[in-house]
C-alpha cells in the first residue's frame, strides 16, 4: 500500500476516534436536545472535515496551516459560545427524566393572556403547568429558530473543532521517515 492510502487510513482513524466525541457528550447531556440525530450528524461531520483539512492542509506551507487553525480555533470557539449562550437561555431540563425543553422567544396569544408582562421570558412553573410543551407557551416558529440556533452552533463548534485538529496534525508526519542505512 502506497504511503498516500497509509496516512489516509490514519487520518480516517483519527477522525474516526474524534467522532465518538458526540457520542460522549450526548451521554453527559451536552448536545443539543434536538434534533435527536444530531449525534451521528455530528459523527459524519467529522469524518468529512478531517478529510477535507486532511486533503488541503497536508502539503501546505507552516503559515497557510497556521491560518487554517486559526480560522479552525476562532469557528471553534464562536461556535461554543453561542451555544453555551442559547442553551443557557432556552433549555430547560425537565425533573425526573433525561428529556430538556426548549423555550422560544415569542409568546403565544393564550400565553400571553395568562402570563401578560412574563413573556417571553417565563418561569419554569409556566412550562411545567404546560407538562413540558413549548408549544403551548412559544410560537412554533421562535421554537424552531431556537433549534436551529442550538444545532447550527453546535455543528460549528464541532467543525471547528476537527478543523483546529486537523490542521495541526495535517503538517505533521504520520510516520517518521526510515533511516537511510547508506548514509
Amino acid at each position: 500500500m502506497d504511503q498516500y492510502l497509509r496516512d489516509l487510513l490514519k487520518v480516517v482513524g483519527i477522525g474516526g476516534a474524534f467522532a465518538l466525541l458526540p457520542a460522549l457528550a450526548a451521554l453527559a447531556g451536552l448536545s443539543p436536545p434536538w434534533p435527536p440525530a444530531i449525534g451521528g450528524v455530528s459523527a459524519l461531520l467529522i469524518l468529512v472535515f478531517s478529510l477535507i483539512v486532511w486533503e488541503w492542509v497536508r502539503k501546505s506551507r507552516t503559515s497557510h496551516r497556521r491560518a487554517w487553525i486559526l480560522v479552525a480555533l476562532v469557528l471553534t470557539l464562536a461556535g461554543l459560545l453561542g451555544y453555551l449562550i442559547l442553551y443557557s437561555l432556552f433549555i430547560e431540563p425537565v425533573p425526573g427524566t433525561d428529556e430538556r425543553a426548549i423555550r422560544g422567544f415569542t409568546c403565544t396569544p393564550d400565553a400571553l393572556k395568562v402570563h401578560k408582562e412574563a413573556c417571553p421570558d417565563l418561569p419554569r412553573e409556566a412550562l411545567e403547568d404546560a407538562e413540558w410543551e413549548s408549544l403551548k407557551l412559544w410560537t412554533r416558529q421562535s421554537v424552531t429558530l431556537v433549534r436551529l440556533g442550538l444545532a447550527f452552533s453546535w455543528l460549528v463548534f464541532t467543525a471547528g473543532l476537527i478543523a483546529t485538529v486537523g490542521a495541526i496534525l495535517a503538517g505533521r508526519r504520520l510516520k517518521a521517515p526510515a533511516a537511510n542505512p547508506a548514509d
